[in-house]
């Protein structure tokens, strides 16, 4: 009798101990954390640039018939993976190709965040190892995509050791239809791929496209390209592929002639001859056309057809420099535009008034050189105000918030603006020299051969050489237009080569007649 009482009073203890219950409670259900994913970035057609493509994951409660099972699928590759998880009991996810018929084996399909020809790698970013946003859209939207996150969760009951218990129920939680909540760019997947394709010519540049007259970016491209899935080769690549080169500055050369045009234009003094001699003095230094070339008589028309320095060089002088800094100003030079946390270009450098009251830094300035830098955002914004008839609007990369059922709503950045920045016959004019250059001048071996086209063109020095070579940038920027004017924009740059060998006038030709097949 008192070993029966003893047994007893261990067995109450035993029950009724916290720590045991704990255990207990602990051991009777298991969780597997089958998948976990965010919220989604759509472009403006709501095509999805993140999660299209979707992989089997398997849940898998362990028996002999569903290892088998799996390794028979595997064709014995993960043998000794299988033979662990059979010996450990416990559940376990793994990715399968195809999906196999058993009981104890359930699949979803959970989408992969990037693929290995991700779109818009660097507007789209990516995230780090917890799932946060690191970069361009995952970084300046992670709360939003945070929140629209979803996952599947298996719920099974496990004996004390935590085997699952054999025909015992099991509970499903899937919440990955909630990821279809996320942003919406302004891109267009179509053109995106376009220009992906075209500038890997350029080797290192970068490529905007924005359609007018909002601005709206439908394609930004930075080359060299990575894959968000392997960010560590990208960083230590030493042509710096993580770098948005669209964001970044360099000298512009030739393409902001278009600034002192639009100042000469707005003052109606573009109607004299100047005598292009090849050569102009500027406080006590000479600036040269390219190669030198005298040019002849030229007016502002010709003077962009052939891109004659000299021209915008006495330009910029009877205008003064207040004028010409005023116009680059308006126009967006100088500063940066911020699309979000973590994403926004660089500022560029407009040199101070005081600087250009140096004759010289003066003569640099009219034709995009000396201490001037831009982005190739600034150089579309620009375009795109005279495409769209001289008005001026901060380009725009984040058109609105989705939610699970793909009901839009649009937003608006507190840095956007829209303001007429020259006559409405200054853009017009512009736009009909731009097309003489297109069709006469220094651009036409990059005109598409389907479409009216506006362009101008730039070739920067940098003042930095390789192998007695000094390496230059090379720019074209133009419009598209179909039957109702200017439709696209398109900036293509390519930088740091001592030689383009017309690969930029090829890039921009590509990509302007693509557009036009698809669209006009």
């Amino acid at each position: 009798m008192a070993l029966l009482c003893a047994a007893c009073l261990s067995i109450v203890n035993v029950s009724s101990g916290a720590e045991y219950v704990m255990a207990a409670g602990s051991q009777s259900i298991y969780r597997l954390d089958v998948a976990k994913a965010r919220g989604s970035i759509y472009d403006c057609n709501l095509q999805p640039l993140v999660g299209e493509k979707k992989q089997n994951v398997a849940a898998v409660a362990p028996t002999i018939e569903s290892i088998g099972a799996l390794d028979q699928a595997t064709e014995g590759e993960k043998r000794g993976y299988l033979a662990n998880a059979l010996e450990n009991g416990k559940p376990f996810a793994m990715e399968l190709s195809r999906k196999i018929k058993d009981s104890c084996i359930n699949f979803f399909q959970v989408p992969e965040r990037y693929s290995e020809e991700q779109l818009a790698p660097h507007v789209v970013g990516y995230v780090d190892g917890t799932g946060h946003g690191v970069t361009g859209v995952e970084l300046a939207m992670d709360d939003l995509l945070g929140r629209s996150s979803g996952e599947v969760t298996v719920y099974y009951q496990v004996d004390a050791l935590g085997r699952v218990i054999p025909g015992a129920e099991k509970k499903i939680v899937d919440t990955l239809e909630e990821t279809k909540a996320g942003v919406v760019l302004t891109l267009d997947s179509k053109i995106q791929r376009l220009v992906q394709d075209a500038s890997e010519k350029l080797e290192k540049g970068a490529v905007v496209v924005t359609e007018v007259p909002d601005g709206e970016i439908r394609a930004l491209a930075s080359v060299p390209g990575y894959s968000p899935n392997d960010v560590g080769s990208a960083a230590a690549n030493e042509d710096s592929p993580l770098v948005n080169r669209a964001f970044s500055a360099y000298s512009p050369g030739s393409v902001f002639k278009l600034v002192t045009a639009a100042e000469e234009l707005e003052e109606d003094s573009y109607g004299y001859d100047f005598t292009c001699t090849g050569s102009i003095n500027a406080g006590g230094l000479m600036f040269h056309c390219i190669n030198s070339t005298a040019h002849g008589r030229v007016n502002l028309s010709t003077a962009l057809q052939k891109s004659c320095n000299c021209y915008f060089v006495a330009a910029a002088r009877a205008l003064g420099p207040q004028a010409v800094l005023g116009m680059a100003y308006n126009l967006g030079f100088g500063a940066s535009q911020e699309f979000g946390r973590g994403l926004y270009t660089n500022t560029g450098v407009l040199p101070a008034l005081e600087e250009l009251d140096n004759a010289r830094a003066l003569a640099n300035f009219s034709f995009g050189q000396g201490d001037l830098t831009v982005t190739p955002m600034q150089v579309a914004g620009m375009m795109n105000c005279i495409a769209s008839g001289g008005t001026y609007s901060t380009l725009k990369l984040i058109s609105g918030t989705a939610d699970s059922s793909l009901n839009v709503t649009p937003v608006e950045s507190a840095a956007e603006r829209t303001v007429q920045v020259m006559e409405r016959s200054t853009a017009l004019r512009l736009q009909s020299y731009l097309e003489g250059v297109a069709l006469y001048g220094t651009a036409n071996p990059g005109a598409p051969g389907n479409c009216t086209a506006g362009i101008k063109t730039g070739t920067a020095q940098t003042g930095v050489y390789e192998n007695g070579e000094e390496l230059l940038h090379f720019w074209y920027s133009g419009y598209i237009e179909d039957e109702n004017g200017p439709r696209y924009t398109v900036t293509v740059l390519r930088e740091a080569t001592p030689d383009d060998k017309g690969v930029t006038a090829q890039v921009f030709r590509e990509i302007a007649e693509g557009i036009a097949e698809q669209y006009f």
